[in-house]
């Protein structure tokens, strides 16, 4: 195998044991009740949609999002899907009790149920035990377990990930 090719297999599989996580929370996550606090919320029953503003907190369980502002879009009776943004919007998550937190930012989080995908936007950050990812946009395919991180070509901004050397001692 050449040396680029075992650098971006083990980018990848970084990249995927960061971001896995988020799929599989702890068990109890998603039996928890949603809160969520925030200095205004409006419904709009037309468009099925919530909008929250003003230091939004949304939690479930271990799940943590921090946003100025957090939309959530009902068109079942479950959500669709769940937006958040802020200067940064963050989430944190404990995926097992084993496991150190996942902390994520970017200026917008998107939750899609019906595309079971996670995206980050607009600076784009996922660590875990000293593990980063970032770019200008981060996909988790969540059912495919599949994680696509992109740059912006033309721009200067690429995809960058630093791991940290007990990581790769873990590896060997």
């Amino acid at each position: 195998m050449t040396r680029k090719f075992i650098g971006m297999l083990l980018g990848c599989l970084i990249i995927t044991s960061l971001i896995s996580p988020l799929a599989h929370a702890l068990e109890d996550d998603r039996n928890q009740p949603i809160r969520i606090s925030a200095d205004s919320a409006t419904r709009d029953e037309r468009t099925g949609e919530t909008r929250y503003e003003g230091n939004v907190t949304l939690s479930q369980g271990s799940l943590q999002i921090s946003a100025d502002q957090v939309t959530v879009q009902h068109t079942t009776e479950e959500a669709n899907a769940i937006v958040a943004t802020g200067s940064p919007a963050t989430l944190t998550q404990i995926p097992t009790p084993e496991q150190a937190p996942v902390n994520a930012e970017a200026g917008r989080i998107e939750y899609r149920r019906d595309q079971d995908k996670i995206t980050l936007t607009e600076n784009a950050r996922i660590e875990q035990n000293g593990a980063t990812v970032t770019g200008v946009r981060i996909d988790y395919l969540v059912t495919e377990q599949q994680v696509q991180a992109s740059g912006e070509e033309g721009e200067g901004q690429r995809v960058e990930v630093v791991i940290p050397p007990s990581a790769l001692s873990a590896e060997s």
